[in-house]
C-alpha cells in the first residue's frame, strides 16, 4: 500500500492566505517636525498659530530681553544714585545772593577747611594745647630753679655778694614763675575753652555759609573795580600756596594733608579754591581799612527809636505836620541813652552808628545818614533796623572832620564787617535765608566736628579732655 501525504488544496492564483492577512499589522510612523503647529497657546490664549520653533525663539528672546532690561535698570539706578549724590544734590543752593545760587558743595568744602583750621588752633602743632604744654615745661623748669636758688641761699652767708646775687636771681625767677602761671591759667581757663566754644557744627556751619554770602558780595563788587583795585583784592597763587603750607604745618600730630583730603572727600584744587576765598576776604578787610582816614566826612545827627511801627509813624507825622519838638519826642525814645540827650548822636563817621548803635548787625540807618543826597535838617522816613523803628534828622555836615584815635582804630578793625553791612542794607541786595537742613546735613559736616561745645569741666581743667592738662588747675612749683 503506497503511503501518501495529504496536501492542502491548491489556492487559486492571486489569492492570499486569510490568516496571513489578519496577523500582519502596519504601524504608521511620522517624523517629528518642529515647524508643525501644535495648536497650543503661548501666553494669555495667544500663539496657537505658531510653530514650536517659533515659540521657542519668542521665549528665548523674552528671557534675554528681560535680563538685559533688568541689568540696564540696575545700572540706571546705580548711575542715577551716583549722579544725584555727586552732581545734583551738591549743586543745590544752600543760599543765594542777588540771584546767584551758592551750591552746598562749596559750603561742604569751606566748612571742612574752616573746621580743620579751628582744630589746628586748639590741638595743632602750634596750637593752644601745644602752647599750654610748653608753658607747663617752662613752669616746671623755673620751679626747679627756684628750689635750687633757695638751697644755695641757705648756704650763702647773709649779706655776702653771693647772697645778694642769689637773691636777685631768685626774685627774677619768682617773677617769671608768676608771669608763666598767669599765662597758663589764662590759657586753660579762657583761651582753650573759648576756642572750643567755636568748634561746633552750628558755629562753624553758620560762619562758613555767611562767608560764602560775603564772598559773593565781594566778587560782585570786585568785578566793577579797575584792575589796580582788583589786584589788591584777588590773592596770588603764591599767597594761596603759602597759606596752604602754613595750614599743613599746623595740622595735629597724626593728621596728614592726604588724610585730611581723604576724610573730607576733597581734592587739592578744592582746598586751593577755599583758601583763595579766605585770603580774598582778608585782602578786602585790608583794603577797606586803608580807606578809613582822619579827617573824614562826618555827619551830626539825632534820632528817635520806637519799639513799634505805629508809634514811629505817629511821631513822624507829628514832626512833619504838627511841627512837634524833636527833642521832646526823643525823651520817650526806646533808646534811653540818646533819648536823655534829646536824641543827639553826636558827630558820626561812616560805620560808627552801625558799630555802636546797631551793634554791628545792620547799616540801614548808617546808609541813610551817609547818602550824599542828605541835607541839613532833613528828616528820614521810618527806618526799620534790628526789629526797632528809627526817625533820624541831619543836624550838620562836615566834609573833613578829625576822628579820634580810638574811634579810628575801631572803624579800621571793623572795616570789612561795616562794608558788608552797607552792601546788605542796599535796596537792591537780596540774600535768601540759609537752608538749615543742608547746613547740618551729615554729608556736608565733617564727622569729627562736635554738635556742641564741651561742658561740665572741673575748675582749671582743659575742656574736652585735651592731653597734658594739670589736675585741678595745679601748677608746678605751687603748693
Amino acid at each position: 500500500m503506497n503511503s501518501q501525504t495529504a496536501r492542502p488544496p491548491r489556492r487559486p492564483e492571486g489569492q492570499r492566505s486569510t490568516r496571513s492577512a489578519k496577523n500582519k499589522k502596519y504601524v504608521k510612523q511620522t517624523a517629528h517636525v518642529e515647524a508643525r503647529r501644535d495648536g497650543q497657546p503661548l501666553i494669555f490664549g495667544w500663539g496657537g498659530h505658531l510653530s514650536r520653533s517659533e515659540k521657542n525663539r519668542i521665549q528665548n528672546r523674552a528671557v534675554w530681553t528681560a535680563t538685559v532690561l533688568a541689568i540696564v535698570l540696575i545700572v540706571a539706578v546705580i548711575v542715577g544714585y551716583w549722579v544725584n549724590i555727586n552732581i545734583i544734590t551738591p549743586g543745590l543752593a544752600i543760599t543765594s545772593v542777588n540771584g546767584h545760587p551758592i551750591p552746598q558743595s562749596d559750603y561742604r568744602k569751606l566748612l571742612a577747611l574752616k573746621a580743620q583750621q579751628e582744630q589746628n588752633k586748639i590741638s595743632g602743632a602750634h596750637g593752644l594745647t601745644a602752647q599750654r604744654d610748653n608753658l607747663k615745661k617752662q613752669i616746671t623748669a623755673v620751679s626747679q630753679t627756684i628750689t635750687d636758688l633757695n638751697n644755695q641761699l641757705q648756704k650763702a652767708a647773709s649779706g655776702s655778694t653771693e647772697h645778694k646775687n642769689l637773691s636777685a636771681q631768685l626774685a627774677d625767677a619768682q617773677a617769671k614763675q608768676t608771669s608763666l602761671n598767669a599765662q597758663y591759667q589764662d590759657l586753660i581757663q579762657n583761651g582753650i575753652p573759648q576756642e572750643q566754644q567755636l568748634f561746633t557744627q552750628s558755629q562753624q556751619g553758620n560762619d562758613s555759609a555767611d562767608w560764602l554770602q560775603d564772598n559773593e558780595l565781594i566778587s560782585e563788587w570786585q568785578a566793577t573795580q579797575n584792575s589796580t583795585v582788583q589786584a589788591k583784592i584777588e590773592p596770588s597763587q603764591d599767597a594761596v600756596n603759602r597759606a596752604i603750607n602754613a595750614f599743613i604745618s599746623d595740622l595735629p600730630t597724626g593728621t596728614t594733608y592726604s588724610k585730611f583730603l581723604s576724610d573730607n572727600h576733597l581734592s587739592d584744587a578744592d582746598v586751593h579754591a577755599m583758601m583763595a576765598l579766605e585770603l580774598r576776604r582778608q585782602n578786602m578787610q585790608t583794603y577797606q581799612a586803608s580807606l578809613i582816614t582822619s579827617p573824614t566826612y562826618q555827619v551830626l545827627a539825632r534820632a528817635i527809636t520806637y519799639s513799634t511801627l505805629p508809634d514811629a509813624q505817629k511821631a513822624l507825622k507829628q514832626l512833619k505836620v504838627s511841627d512837634a519838638d524833636f527833642g521832646k519826642l526823643a525823651t520817650k525814645s526806646f533808646d534811653s541813652t540818646s533819648g536823655a540827650k534829646g536824641g543827639d548822636l553826636g558827630w558820626l563817621a561812616r560805620g560808627q552808628y552801625a558799630q555802636v548803635d546797631a551793634s554791628g548787625l545792620s547799616a540801614v540807618v548808617d546808609n541813610w545818614i551817609f547818602d550824599p543826597a542828605r541835607k541839613i535838617n532833613e528828616l528820614s522816613p521810618v527806618l526799620t533796623e534790628n526789629g526797632t523803628y528809627h526817625i533820624v534828622q541831619i543836624m550838620g555836615i562836615d566834609p573833613s572832620r578829625p576822628v579820634d584815635d580810638a574811634t579810628l582804630k575801631t572803624l579800621r578793625d571793623n572795616a570789612l564787617n561795616d562794608w558788608l553791612l552797607f552792601q546788605k542794607a542796599r535796596p537792591g541786595t537780596t540774600i535768601t535765608p540759609i537752608d538749615q537742613n543742608m547746613l547740618l546735613d551729615p554729608l556736608n559736616v565733617p564727622s569729627d566736628l562736635p554738635t556742641a561745645a564741651p561742658s561740665g569741666q572741673q575748675p582749671g581743667s582743659v575742656p574736652g579732655g585735651l592731653p597734658g592738662g594739670m589736675p585741678n588747675g595745679g601748677l608746678p612749683g605751687q603748693p
